[in-house]
């Protein structure tokens, strides 16, 4: 699993990586980074996995821990180019709203 803080994330990312906030429903209808897939770590603790494609996978939560879960779960299950963002949502709330939906 790589790590990246989310300034640098926000100032290298491009429309083809996909970011997942693994962050629960309520947390994610709050505040989330813009362009940002919903996808619970609770579903990837059931088993549930997100649609495979071809995209490099930056996950994201609050501040970066239940996201190394989650890069740990999907690494495992066969997907590659998987990247913690540090700091989470908390590091792109510090980066200002323009980074923010």
């Amino acid at each position: 699993m790589k790590e990246l803080p989310y300034a640098e994330f926000a100032r290298q990312r491009t429309p083809d990586q996909r970011l997942l906030d693994v962050r629960e429903e309520d947390e994610f209808a709050e505040v989330h980074v813009k362009g940002a897939e919903l996808f619970p770590l609770s579903r990837l603790r059931e088993g549930e996995l997100p649609e495979a494609d071809d995209r490099e996978i930056f996950v994201i939560c609050r501040s970066g821990g239940r996201s190394a879960v989650a890069c740990k779960i999907l690494e495992a299950a066969g997907f590659q180019e998987c990247t913690n963002i540090a700091g989470g949502t908390t590091a792109a709330i510090d980066e200002g709203d323009d980074h923010l939906a």
